[in-house]
Parts: C-alpha cells; structure tokens; sequence
C-alpha cells in the first residue's frame, strides 16, 4: 500500500475512535466504580485535545513532512489507547484519554494538507470526496463497532483490540519513504506567522466560512436528537438511525464527487451543497401538520449530508492552497476554526432550545448554511506560493 492508502486506512480508524466510547460509557463508569458523568470527561477531554493538537501538527509537518509526523502520532495513538484499557480510576482514564486525542488530532488534518501536496488541483476535490466517505463510514460505524465488540467481550478488551488493530497501518507507514518538507526547514519560520494568514484576505474568508459552517450545521445538528424525539414521538434507537442517514448521505456524495467535479466548477459545488443544507433544515423547521412525519426527517437528513459534501470538501481544497511553502501550518487554523464554531453553536444554540425556539433555530441555521454556500461560491481560487 502507498502513503495515502495508508493515511485513509489510519483515518477510517481514528473516525471510529471518535465515537467509540460512547456506547459503552455506563459498563466503564460500572468498573471504574464512577458515574457516567465522570467518566464523560475522557469525551471531553479527547475532544479538545484532538482539535487543539492541530496548531501543533501543522507547523511539525512543514518541517519534518506529513508521514513521519503522522506514523510517530499514530504510534504515540496505539500505546496510549492499550494505557487506557488498563485504567484503573476514573482520572487515569480521563488523564489517558485526553493524551489519545492530542495524537489522534493529527491523521485527517494532515492527510487532507498530504493530499494537498501530492493529488494535482483539478483531482484534488475528488479525492477529498473519496476521503469523506472513509471519514462519514468511520464515525457511522462508530457505536456499532465499540457496542458489539464490548457486548461479545469487555470494554478493556475492546479498547486494547482496536489499538492492536490501528498500529498495523501506523507500522506500515515506517516502511514508506518520508514526504519531503516543502521547503527547508529554515526558510519556512519567516514566512509561515499565523498571523500573517490571519491578514490575508483569501485565507482569513476561508477560515470565517468554516468556522460559520460548524456554528451552524453542527449547532443545530447537536440537538436534532431531542428535537426528533418530542417532533416525532419515535424512540432513541430510531432517531439514531435516522441521524446516521447524515452520515449515508455524505458518503453517497463523496462516491459522486469525482463525477460531480467534472461536470460543476468548485463554486457551484460549494452553492448547491450550502442551499442543499439550508433546504434540509428548512425542511423540518416548519410547525406544519403535514411535515409531521419521520420520513420527513429522514430525506432531511440524506439531503443534509449531500450538501455538506459539496460545501465542506470545497473549503477543504481552498484551505490547502492558503500556503504552498508552510500549507500544514496555514491548513491548521482550518480545523482549530471548525472546531472553534462547532464549540461556540453548540452553547449558543443551547438556550434558545431551552426556550422552546427549535424551529427558529433550524430556521436560522439553514439560511445561515445558504449563506455560507453563497460566499464559498465567491472566493476565487488562489494559488500561493
């Protein structure tokens, strides 16, 4: 297998770590003797790990290349989580988790800034395509995976299973030649400030447009759930299914992409998919009678993760050409901006469900998604160098 087989494979594996504890969270609070409550702060604590540990990989990657950076983290990965198997308190637990965030915060960040650097610009939106549905399968398949695993067996097993199971993709990737740094490492410090790619207008309009994608879409997305739930009267297993049909949809959208791309320019692309996203929002936000019906739900849902294809991979190919000489540092503001947006519409989006505003927030959101679309559309690519 070549580096970027190796690099989807290593994804595939941390998207499914993302997620893999949740299903099991009560049999560990169980055997840690702790409430599940405490035991959720190892989500936590992964969580911000993984998105903060992107401002670190990327300038590491400028300097030493993509694949030792990402083999070393993988490894670093693997032992942490066998460590967390052996947990034997709630802090341990915690304290190991948050360390398997920060070396997973690097394998998509880095693959996509190595697809940057290798796939030439007119594939490049295909192959980040493709990338998605390795991303949307991982985290779709997430829960079933840790839940059948830990059911058949034990949550410790599990966890030491699945580190066996990514160091064979991390230990491969020793037997590939390294990527080269993209200039020497002594040119790129002056050139690569990330206030400088704050400045720049190209670059700062990427980073803004992002960052409204994941207040938006994952601020609203954050409580479909419970919005379902009480629209619909349908249970919690039905309303996760239906929830993973975002996942189908954008899967389905990443197999179209390469054909997509060379039929529309990235700008129609990236408009289709943000008025996709407003439309299925839309769709469910209304109080009418006659879209009363989970079938509703459900083609919001496949139509929401369809647009995001088109938007999210357009932003992704702008974000790689912000910097050719430092592009794993200037691509990593575009995940610490995603990860800041879905951080900040979460909370914000939290009160006005509190109040009874869903569907003003739904509302709000697919026009704000609309919006994004429009101004996606506009930047015009750029090639730095």
């Amino acid at each position: 297998m070549n580096a970027l087989a190796l690099l989807f494979v290593l994804a595939f594996v941390v998207s499914v770590d993302l997620r893999i504890i949740a299903p099991v969270l009560p049999s560990i609070a169980e055997s840690l003797r702790a409430t599940s409550g405490g035991v959720g702060l190892a989500m936590t604590s992964y969580a911000l790990a993984y998105g903060s540990g992107q401002l670190l990989y990327g300038p590491l990657s400028d300097r030493h290349g993509r694949v030792p950076v990402v083999r070393l983290a993988a490894l670093g990965w693997s032992v942490c989580t066998a460590l967390s198997a052996l947990s034997t308190t709630t802090w341990q637990f915690v304290v190991v988790r948050l360390l398997a965030g920060a070396f997973a915060g690097s394998v998509i960040p880095l693959t996509l800034v190595y697809i940057g650097d290798t796939v030439e610009y007119a594939r490049r939106q295909a192959v980040m395509g493709r990338f998605s549905i390795v991303t949307s399968a991982g985290l779709a398949f997430s829960a079933a995976i840790g839940g059948m695993v830990a059911y058949l067996l034990s949550w410790r097993a599990m966890l030491i299973a699945y580190a066996a199971v990514g160091i064979l993709p991390a230990a491969f990737l020793w037997r590939v030649p390294p990527d080269r740094p993209a200039r020497d490492p002594g040119e790129i410090e002056p050139v690569a400030r990330f206030v400088d790619f704050l400045r720049d207008p190209f670059a700062r309009t990427v980073y803004l447009a992002i960052f409204a994608e994941g207040f938006l879409l994952w601020g609203a997305v954050t409580y479909l759930g419970a919005y379902a739930i009480a629209r619909y009267r349908i249970s919690q297993l039905m309303v996760g299914l239906l929830i993973a049909l975002f996942g189908g949809g954008t899967m389905v959208g990443g197999a179209l992409m390469g054909s997509l791309r060379r039929r529309w320019s990235e700008a129609r692309l990236a408009g289709s998919g943000g008025l996709v996203m407003g439309l299925a929002l839309l769709m469910i936000a209304p109080r009418a009678e006659w879209l009363d019906s989970w079938i509703v739900f459900a083609a919001a849902m496949l139509l929401l993760g369809l647009g995001f294809v088109g938007l999210h991979t357009t932003l992704q190919v702008h974000a790689t050409e912000i910097s050719q000489a430092a592009r794993g540092k200037a691509f990593s503001l575009f995940p610490a901006s995603l990860f800041s947006g879905v951080a900040l519409g979460t909370a914000a989006m939290g009160p006005l469900v509190d109040s009874g505003g869903e569907h003003l927030m739904l509302a709000g959101c697919g026009l704000g998604l609309t919006g994004v679309g429009i101004v996606t559309a506009r930047i015009r690519r750029r090639r730095t160098a």
